[in-house]
């Protein structure tokens, strides 16, 4: 009997302990499905190129002294921000663990068709791999799932990278005249030249006496005023005219770049010297027209790209754009929007 009552109790004990054991067991099962990890745990500041695939489709961007390209459209700028929105989001957002089932992978927007994004260090060898699928809950969300190249794990990634491009192809271009790589102070002189014809040589920013403060009031800051330099003499601009205008300037944008070798549309062109406080000096180049618009040079990146021929006249104001009140919205807003990017 006793021996009954042994096995009996051994047979108890042995239930319990694999009861106990299956428990922990799904506990860290649990913990590990609701885990937050990254998707590549790698710093920013290794990625020097991105490749990104959609559909039949194939970008890649490029990191050349600090300031990232796209080298298959004549070495273009690249936006900043999306890049950094697509960086921070594989290499810096946390994932949870969705599941690890090869036939899950549809319901997720996981295929063959589905967007690639690879990361390459400087000497072009693969960081990181990702699929792209849907967004979760819904295409427009902040979020999506992802999966690795060569596993079959599915993450539910807290952010969505796709969400950098834009509907342009090539996306994610800065297409600026002035790219934001090029750090910029403000404005104090613009030259013109190349056209006997324009009436104005030169807009000039200069300080304005400070009225003494009111009694009770925080001092003024620093104020300009703007001088406009014509054939028949020197005249004071309305400021926020010039300011529309130089303003315009900041945020004007080409619709095509070109080989910069292509030389024969400037033989006489018409010029723009944008002299800021460092001394730093920009020149554009305004020159022929054709069904597209008008070529326009940046001397300073040395590219050659197309502007529309509403943006072209914008950019030698008539002097009634600088000596009068601009209507709302004025001229250079209507033809160049303000855009968050």
């Amino acid at each position: 009997m006793s021996r009954i009552l042994i096995a009996l109790g051994t047979i108890l004990a042995l239930l319990v302990l694999s009861e106990t054991a299956l428990r922990q067991s799904q506990r860290q099962a649990r913990e590990e499905a609701s885990a937050l990890r990254l998707l590549g745990p790698l710093p920013i500041a290794e990625v020097s190129q991105i490749e990104i695939g959609a559909g039949t489709r194939t970008w890649r961007y490029v990191l050349r002294d600090s300031t990232w390209r796209y080298p298959a459209y004549h070495q273009a700028f690249v936006l900043d921000q999306r890049i950094d929105h697509i960086l921070k989001s594989l290499l810096q957002t946390p994932t949870t663990f969705v599941s690890a089932e090869p036939g899950d992978l549809p319901h997720y927007g996981l295929g063959p068709g589905s967007p690639r994004l690879i990361l390459f260090d400087a000497q072009s060898r693969p960081l990181l791999s990702v699929i792209q699928g849907r967004g979760a809950p819904g295409p427009r969300a902040g979020e999506s799932y992802v999966k690795r190249v060569g596993a079959d794990t599915i993450f539910h990634l807290h952010a969505h990278p796709i969400h950098a491009l834009d509907a342009r192809d090539p996306p994610m271009l800065d297409r600026r005249v002035l790219p934001k790589a090029l750090p910029r102070k403000a404005l104090q002189q613009i030259t013109f030249a190349g056209d006997s014809d324009y009436p104005l040589l030169s807009l000039r920013r200069q300080f304005e006496e400070i009225a003494l403060p009111t009694s009770g009031m925080p001092p003024l800051g620093p104020t300009y005023e703007w001088i406009g330099v014509f054939t028949d003499g020197e005249k004071t601009c309305v400021a926020p005219s010039v300011y529309a205008y130089t303003d315009y300037l900041k945020r004007l944008t080409w619709t095509a770049l070109h080989d910069p070798a292509q030389t024969d549309a400037f033989a006489s062109p018409r010029l723009l010297y944008l002299e800021y406080e460092d001394g730093i000096i920009d020149t554009l180049a305004l020159g022929d027209a054709n069904q597209n618009g008008h070529y326009l040079r940046l001397h300073t990146t040395n590219h050659t790209l197309t502007i529309t021929p509403e943006k072209a006249d914008l950019l030698f104001p008539i002097t009634s754009a600088l000596l009068d009140t601009l209507p709302y919205p004025t001229p250079y807003t209507q033809v160049e929007p303000f855009s968050p990017f």
